[in-house]
Parts: C-alpha cells; sequence; structure tokens
C-alpha cells in the first residue's frame, strides 16, 4: 500500500536508458522516444548497474516480496550486475521514494501516479505488479443471499479508496444500493485486518482477498460475492536512480520479471513457498491453496505490462474518486524505456506497444 515537469525533461529522463537498437543503453534524446521493438535496446551494461539497492514495499504478505527474493535466490540479480537487494516494509513507501533512502517502490499505482503528478520530485511509475483486481464480499456466518445483508455492517477499507469504491459497485452489481440497503463503515487497515473484524462481529460482511476464502469458510462465513477484473492496480516506481543509474532501472525490472516467469509457473509452487518460508513468511494452508489464483500471469502480471484502454479506464475512475488529480495525464508519470528493455531482453512482446503509446 507530487508538480508538473515540462514535457522536455520528462522525456530526458526516460531516454537516459534508451537509444537505437545499436546504440549504448544510455543514449537518447527526447525526439527519439522509441516507437518500435527495433528502438529498444536490451543490454544490459553491467558496469554501470547500481550493485546494491534498497526497495519498499506497503504489504507483509509474501506475494510482494517473492519476485525480489526468488531473483536472488536464482542468481537473475547477478546475472544484470545487482549483488544484493534490501527490502523494508512500510506503509507508505512514497515519502522515502520522494526522499531518495529508497530506489525503487511497490505500491499503488494510483497513489503512485497522483504523487508524480502533485510533486517535483522525479517519481515516475514503471511497471505493473499486481493487474488483475479480485473484488470480493466476504460475509460472516448466517448471511447467505443478498436479502440477508440488509441493514448489515458492511467495510470496502476506508471510505473514497479503490477498495472502498469497489465494494459499493459490487454491492450494486447485485441488487444492493450500497447507500440505504447496508450500513457501510470506514476503517484502516489491509484485507487481513477486514478478515480478522468479520471473524471478530466487528463488522458483517468487508473487501476481501482471495487467499481468505479458507479462513473464512473454516470460521462459518463465505463468500457471497465477487467479480475479477483487470486494473494495473500496483506496480514498481523509481525515483532518483533514473537519473543516476538509468541502467539499474533495466536491470532491476528484467531479473524480477524473469522471476515472475518461474513464480507464474505453477509447477514451481513448492520450491517458490518453500523459499519464502524459509526467510520466516507464514504460509498457512489456505495461503498455499491460493497460489494458482494469485500467481496466475493475468493476476501476478507475467510482463509487468497493461493495456492502455485499461490504464485509461483505472486513471479516469481514480480522478472521479479524487484520488488522482483532476485533469491528470498518466502518459507523463510513467518511464517505460525500463520495462521494454526487460521485456525485449525475456523474448516477451513489448506491451503496451511503443507504437501505440507514441499516438
Amino acid at each position: 500500500m507530487l508538480a508538473l515537469v515540462s514535457a522536455s525533461l520528462a522525456f530526458a529522463t526516460v531516454l537516459t536508458s534508451c537509444g537505437s537498437k545499436d546504440a549504448a543503453p544510455e543514449e537518447g534524446s527526447a525526439a527519439g522516444m522509441p516507437t518500435s521493438a527495433d528502438e529498444v535496446n536490451p543490454t544490459i551494461d553491467t558496469s554501470k548497474v547500481k550493485k546494491n539497492l534498497t526497495v519498499a514495499v506497503d504489504n507483509p504478505y509474501y506475494l510482494f516480496h517473492h519476485d525480489i527474493l526468488v531473483a536472488q535466490d536464482k542468481g537473475y540479480f547477478k546475472e544484470v550486475g545487482i549483488d544484493n537487494v534490501e527490502i523494508i516494509t512500510v506503509e507508505d513507501p512514497l515519502p522515502a521514494l520522494i526522499g531518495g533512502s529508497v530506489d525503487f517502490a511497490l505500491y499503488d499505482t494510483d497513489t503512485t501516479i497522483a504523487a508524480a503528478a502533485k510533486s517535483n520530485s522525479g517519481v515516475r511509475y514503471l511497471s505493473v505488479y499486481l493487474g488483475g483486481e479480485a473484488n470480493i464480499l466476504g460475509v460472516r456466518e448466517g448471511i447467505n443471499t443478498p436479502e440477508d445483508l440488509k441493514g448489515k455492517t458492511i467495510t470496502g477499507g476506508q471510505f473514497g479508496s479503490r477498495n472502498d469504491f469497489l465494494i459499493r459497485k459490487l454491492l450494486t452489481d447485485n441488487g444492493i444500493n450500497p447507500d440505504t440497503d447496508v450500513n457501510l463503515v470506514s476503517t484502516g487497515g489491509q484485507s487481513n485486518e477486514r478478515l480478522q473484524s468479520i471473524i471478530a462481529g466487528t463488522v458483517d460482511g468487508a473487501s476481501l482477498q482471495l487467499r481468505h476464502r479458507t479462513l473464512l469458510e473454516n470460521e462459518g462465513g463465505k463468500f457471497l460475492f465477487q467479480e475479477l477484473g483487470r486494473a494495473p492496480q500496483n506496480g514498481w516506481a523509481a525515483n532518483k536512480i533514473l537519473t543516476e543509474s538509468p541502467e539499474t532501472a533495466a536491470a532491476f525490472l528484467t531479473a524480477t520479471l524473469k522471476a515472475r516467469q518461474f513464480i507464474n509457473d505453477v509447477n514451481n509452487k513448492d520450491a517458490v513457498l518453500d523459499l519464502m518460508a524459509s526467510k520466516g513468511f507464514e504460509l498457512p494452508q489456505p495461503y498455499r491453496d491460493a497460489y494458482a489464483a494469485e500467481q496466475s500471469p493475468d493476476y501476478h502480471t507475467g510482463d509487468g505490462g497493461f493495456d492502455i484502454a485499461d490504464m485509461d479506464q483505472f486513471v479516469n475512475e481514480q480522478i472521479e474518486l479524487k484520488i488522482i488529480p483532476p485533469g491528470t495525464n498518466w502518459h507523463d508519470y510513467v518511464d517505460l524505456v525500463p520495462l521494454w528493455r526487460a521485456q525485449k531482453a525475456l523474448n516477451l512482446p513489448l506491451r503496451p506497444d511503443p507504437a501505440d503509446l507514441a499516438q
């Protein structure tokens, strides 16, 4: 779980890591924004890569750590010139990213783009981490039908948040008026805390995640409504590293996306979970049971990319929710060159296509 910069400065930052196919990776100019895969150089100059990195994530759940830990364990970071990556878990990683104490941050896409738009710090969104969105209403024992929800206390998290928006949509889609049929309340914390609120009887239902099904059913509850959609809900962002060591951004994404290819292969489930258990992560059976769903390439985005239409819709929704400032053009606050270089290095299609983004 930042003021507008001129287009020329934004493009200059983006293109420090891009050049023609034969150029050195750092070459490029604002006039040379890549418009095809042929113009993207996948080769990492490891002599220019920062050896020791610090990254920040906002969620202690293993899903938000395993790309890095698998990349370290498999030697993928070493292949691109990175010796070590330290992970710190904080409630909001953006202040550390803006201040320069971390090199990369994994956080909500909307909050990151909003921060980039409100500051003059140079924060740029790089790549999608979770591109699937599970919209689930979990309920306590005794609630079995939509009619049973009438008058009950429900939470999607904090009012005005993405989860609050989604739970209102889910209720509406199933014939429940979120303003009159139920008592919607605002709560802090993440989905694990919302699950505990249901179990404790503090609320009757809440927005949950796929991994919570068995835990809730063991307490007599159930998933009453569930929708799975596409939305670039969170991802990696960077700041100073993009100008201080642009090769490092491409190297970092190359290694972590390679790890993601390994993780998304369900045949590697035991190897991944055993590694995470050895690192001290709690992995009860329900979390293990959710592996295939949570590691699906459509959810834990296999290529790190996104469809432009999905990002357009997501950003517009978050502008309506007043999370992203009105009039924000997300194109101004992304740097996709490191992602394209990583995708090309791993023989993945470039997504979004540079030609489409240039239109």
